[in-house]
């Protein structure tokens, strides 16, 4: 060791100081998590008018469940258009979903049967809706978000149209609207005897439907049929935007 240097400084400092520096985070990609995190709180709070309370004073799970189904796919858009990462944050907005759909089912006077496969359902719903936001330009997402929730909408409430209009429609096309309808696919999902709850009994006039025309969706095999399908879409599309945005970097002089 030479006279000159310090007996106690240590040999790898330098390069001890580099790794640190090199392992933290700046304060740009603190900024950039904190704002995706903000996104998705704001989001994922969209659920929250479907678990208040009913006029009995306790949440209903397949009002929750009905509500979901309105507004996932047009969150997922939202999601997506706002370019949220899809780990962890976006993943994060059907996953809290999950955690109040239980919270809700645990204090309502009747349980759900298989709140899990809804939930994995409502997933793939967020999934799909997240694909076409991030695909597009960021430019039409507002736009997207809009169509999504209308369509949503549409394809919700058109089983019970028929009833507040005037009269329910015919059994064989109320049978095909239920059949593509988000909410028949959750609430069926979760083992709810779908055709005859209260809001779709007489509204949609299900008694006339002949039961061999339709039966219920099996919840392990909707559930996972929508979630992957609903991921296999995103996937698709992230890597589709990211090739197109790496196009677009290229093309700039």
């Amino acid at each position: 060791m030479n006279a000159g240097a310090a007996p106690d400084a240590p040999l790898l400092t330098p390069l001890g100081s580099t790794g640190r520096k090199s392992r933290g985070i700046s304060p740009d990609a603190r900024a950039h998590h904190a704002r995706h995190f903000s996104i998705a709180l704001a989001l994922a709070a969209v659920a929250l008018p479907g678990a208040l309370p009913d006029s009995r004073g306790s949440p209903d799970p397949v009002a929750l469940l009905t509500w979901l189904a309105l507004v996932a796919p047009a969150v997922g858009a939202a999601a997506g258009g706002a370019r949220l990462p899809s780990w962890p944050h976006a993943a994060a907005i059907p996953g809290s979903w999950m955690l109040l759909l239980v919270a809700v089912d645990l204090l309502a006077p009747r349980d759900l049967d298989t709140p899990v496969w809804a939930a994995l359902a409502t997933s793939g719903l967020f999934a799909s809706g997240f694909a076409l936001g991030r695909a597009l330009r960021r430019e039409h997402r507002l736009a997207a978000a809009t169509a999504v929730l209308g369509f949503a909408a549409a394809l919700v409430f058109a089983p019970v149209a028929g009833g507040f209009l005037r009269a329910p429609w015919p059994a064989s096309a109320t049978a095909v609207l239920l059949d593509i309808s988000p909410a028949t696919l959750l609430a069926e999902c979760a083992s709810v005897d779908w055709l005859r709850h209260p809001s779709i009994y007489d509204a949609a006039g299900s008694t006339e439907i002949d039961p061999r025309s339709r039966s219920p969706y099996r919840p392990p095999l909707a559930a996972g049929i929508v979630l992957v399908l609903g991921c296999a879409l995103a996937l698709c599309a992230e890597r589709f935007a990211r090739a197109r945005e790496q196009n677009s970097d290229l093309a700039r002089p």
